[in-house]
């Protein structure tokens, strides 16, 4: 009888600790590998590479979650025939920005997007949803097309002092993307980040990716 009892007591632990693993797989947003591989890193002078810090996840994840945002990692593995790009905003001293634009190179692409103020669920104001027409959408499909944004590495440098981090992530027929860059004020993930944030319509002071450049704020 003893013997019984412990081998229901092992089934139900591994039946348990399968169901967390699920569960956390189901609850990650970004690729898994991501923690494992290795990638380079930006900081001047660094010849070193590793995978991105484990922790990542719930730092970049957590303004998505609170937006409840889909895993673009996910949608990228139902081989879905659309594009969807998202590009996160987490500044240091200032409350992250998410915008999301599916189905970039069909007739209505869709715009999605949050700005964290705090709270459990996105007020009106702080989050919108509109079809965007073909003339808006125009020099974002130029700037993939005509940039190599889409061949860039992930980046396990994720910060420095400053702490401003700019996330692109990419689902579609090729797969899944996953650019961060730390503090950048030049190149394709920083003009392309500016380019989807200004189809909010937000204003581009603290909150906006090009928050130091006075000629776009509002």
């Amino acid at each position: 009888m003893r013997g019984i009892v412990i081998v229901l007591a092992a089934v139900l632990i591994a039946g348990a600790l399968l169901a967390g693993m699920l569960a956390s797989q189901r609850r990650a947003l970004f690729d898994p590998a991501l923690s494992r591989d290795d990638y380079p890193c930006s900081w001047p002078g660094a010849d070193h590479s590793g995978p991105l810090d484990p922790e990542f996840d719930s730092w970049f994840g957590g303004p998505l979650r609170r937006a409840d945002e889909p895993s673009l990692f996910r949608k990228s593995n139902a081989r879905t025939s659309a594009t969807t790009i998202r590009f996160t905003f987490l500044p240091s001293s200032s409350a992250p920005i998410v915008v999301r634009i599916d189905d970039v190179y069909g007739p209505q692409p869709r715009l999605t997007a949050f700005r964290d103020e705090g709270q459990v669920k996105p007020s009106a104001g702080s989050k919108q949803t509109r079809v965007l027409a073909s003339s808006e959408v125009a020099p974002l499909r130029a700037a993939l097309a005509s940039t190599d944004i889409l061949t860039l590495e992930p980046d396990s440098c994720l910060s420095g002092p400053d702490g401003v981090i700019y996330l692109i992530e990419v689902a579609g027929p090729d797969g899944y993307r996953f650019i961060n860059r730390w503090g950048v004020t030049e190149g394709p993930v920083y003009d392309l980040a500016n380019q989807m944030y200004l189809l909010t319509g937000w204003a581009n002071g603290p909150q906006g990716p090009d928050r130091q450049d006075a000629r776009l704020r509002n």
